[in-house]
């Protein structure tokens, strides 16, 4: 037999009457016991008082029962949910518009002030939210508030076709770095070396991580519920008054001597839609609802600091020191041996480096266009390469930079080619030009110059004083490319190519540049055609005027209009060239 039935039984205690008694089956002597079923887990019992004299309830074999809980808790969640206020609700439902004016106004545009209104609202609307919330926008945050500001003004003032699809990622791009500025959220609360992560963040990670905020915010709002059954008495004689119309007003017709007839047919005229207005609008609404839920998103989540530490500062770092594995000799040898290599091959190569400094090409160059595009894209390519052994060698050195003579030596050495090399890259280009004239994709590749002639100054300025080089290349290329949408790129174009041309210095007057350029070119090219005795160039340039008048006639009163689209309505106006109605209003 057990021991257990050997042992006497345990005395029976009365259960106390707050707390129910575990029931045990009695043990018999000479009887097998049988086993208990399992507990359910129940809640474990409240701690009693010894001195109230109730004690604890126990088993069969006289030892305490066991207590259960009733479940582990689950995980505080990793982000924690959005706390919505009235102040958040009011900004969702401008959110609401702003969306639709971006879809509006800006997501099937590529110029007019409807875009320039965009993003005076947009500024003005988060400025308002962060007041109100008591987030005092960071002083640099004002640079990039500019920025956004003036890109955006550009769009009411110049076509600007050349840099149709960069100028608008400009200006979004620009957006989004202004509020993750104004909130400090980034890496290191300000522009820091993590520039690529901090971008990252604010395109993707906060605003889809707080894509709902926009939602919770709604709902924080407290309406008033209208009575449905004080409201059905009310829709119940809509109903029978529309009916009573419709069997009253034919016979009023009939009995008409044509004024009640003229009153009727006014009024539905009132209810005559333009279904094809309403569809366009309603898909501008549909695709405000994920727009705004985006922008909300990226304001909200940044006011709030949610989701906003995807990437932590410390664990960042961490993981760049991992990466300090190369010893300091590896990395001398591999700059070494490219310095050495650039030397060498630009003193093999003197004649081809040096020639477009004197305006003629090398020998063997018989084309200026190839000559000059070579060099931009050798440049390119040694350029990057460069920045990349720079970037890398400080990165994976063991021996930290300021603690490295010999590498700082070689990073002012590599910064000093690279240099070289644009001087060198930018005479062939301004070869080129004095050739074949300007163009867009020949101004581009010259600020694209200028951008990295200011890095490579900076490179050789952080070997003796410390700052982060990724904010001095994110504000200058803010700077160069807003600048550039503010000169109006294709007006500077054209303005230089019709100057030349009538000084005698540009044997061609090249039209196709001149649609290019869209409206920009009107002014010089009525120049050209009130003082030109080609006949044949003439024509030509009369077909542009007319099909570019067409074109601004069109936007004519609607948000895609500029100042320069109404400067070429006036032009056209003054020489008398009528212009036809554009098939597409």
């Amino acid at each position: 037999m057990n021991d257990l039935t050997n042992q006497p039984a345990a005395p029976d205690t009365p259960a106390p009457t707050d707390t129910p008694a575990q029931k045990t089956p009695s043990a018999q002597p000479g009887a097998q016991e049988k086993p208990a079923a399992p507990a359910s887990p129940t809640p474990a019992p409240a701690p009693q008082d010894a001195s109230a004299g109730s004690p604890p309830a126990r088993g069969a074999n006289g030892s305490p029962a066991p207590q259960y809980v009733s479940a582990v808790a689950p995980p505080a969640p990793s982000v924690p949910p959005f706390q919505a206020g009235v102040k958040d609700g009011v900004f969702a439902l401008a959110a609401f518009i702003l969306g639709y004016l971006f879809c509006r106004w800006v997501l099937t545009s590529v110029a007019g002030w409807g875009t320039a209104v965009f993003t005076a609202v947009f500024l003005a609307s988060v400025t308002a939210y962060l007041q109100v919330k008591g987030i005092k926008p960071a002083p640099a945050s004002w640079f990039w508030f500019i920025i956004t500001l003036l890109t955006g003004l550009s769009f009411a003032l110049w076509n600007d076709n050349g840099l149709m699809l960069l100028r608008s990622l400009f200006l979004f791009a620009a957006a989004v770095y202004w509020v993750l500025s104004a909130t400090a959220v980034q890496l290191t609360g300000k522009t820091g070396n993590y520039l690529l992560l901090d971008g990252l963040n604010g395109v993707f990670i906060i605003p889809f991580r707080n894509f709902v905020n926009q939602y919770r915010s709604l709902g924080a709002l407290k309406r008033k519920k209208t009575d449905g059954k004080k409201a059905l008495p009310v829709i119940l004689g809509i109903v029978l008054a529309v009916i009573a119309l419709f069997v009253v007003v034919p016979q009023l017709l009939r009995a008409d001597s044509g004024g009640f007839s003229r009153l009727m047919e006014s009024i539905v005229d009132l209810f005559r839609f333009d279904w094809s207005g309403v569809l366009e609008f309603l898909l501008y609404c549909l695709l405000a609802v994920p727009t705004a839920a985006y922008m909300f998103g990226l304001v909200s989540g940044s006011a709030a600091r949610r989701a906003t530490d995807a990437f932590k500062p410390d664990k960042t770092e961490k993981t760049v020191a991992a990466l300090r594995i190369l010893p300091s000799v590896t990395a001398f040898t591999v700059l070494g041996t490219v310095c050495a290599l650039y030397i060498v091959f630009i003193a093999c190569q003197l004649p081809y480096f040096f020639s477009a400094f004197s305006g003629a090409t090398p020998k063997g160059w018989l084309s200026y266009s190839e000559y000059a595009r070579q060099g931009f894209f050798e440049l390119c390519r040694l350029s990057v390469i460069n920045l990349l052994l720079i970037a890398a060698a400080n990165i994976m050195s063991k021996k930290p930079r300021p603690e490295n003579a010999v590498l700082r030596a070689f990073n002012i050495a590599l910064a000093l080619i690279t240099l070289l090399l644009i001087a060198t890259a930018f005479s062939k280009m301004a070869l080129y030009i004095d050739v074949f004239g300007l163009t867009i994709p020949r101004i581009l590749p010259c600020v694209f110059m200028v951008f990295l002639a200011v890095v490579c100054a900076a490179v050789i300025a952080l070997q003796k004083t410390r700052f982060s080089i990724a904010r001095v290349a994110l504000v200058t290329g803010a700077v160069l490319f807003a600048a550039l949408c503010l000169v109006d790129a294709d007006a500077l174009v054209v303005r230089y190519n019709t100057g030349r041309y009538l000084a005698g210095t540009l044997l061609d007057y090249d039209v196709d540049i001149l649609y290019r350029s869209g409206p920009a070119g009107v002014p010089h090219a009525a120049q050209v055609y009130t003082t030109t005795k080609d006949g044949t160039l003439k024509g030509e340039l009369r077909e542009y005027l007319v099909f570019t008048g067409q074109k601004a006639k069109s936007v004519q009163g609607t948000y895609r209009d500029t100042v320069q689209c109404a400067r070429v309505r006036q032009t056209l106006d003054r020489l008398g060239i009528e212009i036809p109605a554009p098939d597409c209003p």
